[in-house]
């Protein structure tokens, strides 16, 4: 089953929800609004996820 990894992105501020597969730890996603990719990893508690920025976008 999967589960949602709820993230606030580290530039905008927007909240973003992810499906990922039960017991992941990591995932990429982006941002609904401003688009910029993060990487995800799981936090202490279940739903919220940690988000951190990758690399610029190729324009």
């Amino acid at each position: 089953m999967a589960l949602t990894a709820e993230w606030i992105c580290t530039r905008c501020g927007s909240t973003n929800r992810l499906l990922v597969p039960d017991g992941a730890t990591r995932a990429t996603d982006e941002c609904v609004a401003c688009h910029t990719r993060h990487a995800l990893e799981a936090d202490a508690r279940p739903v919220r996820w940690r988000a951190r920025p990758l690399g610029n976008k190729a324009a």
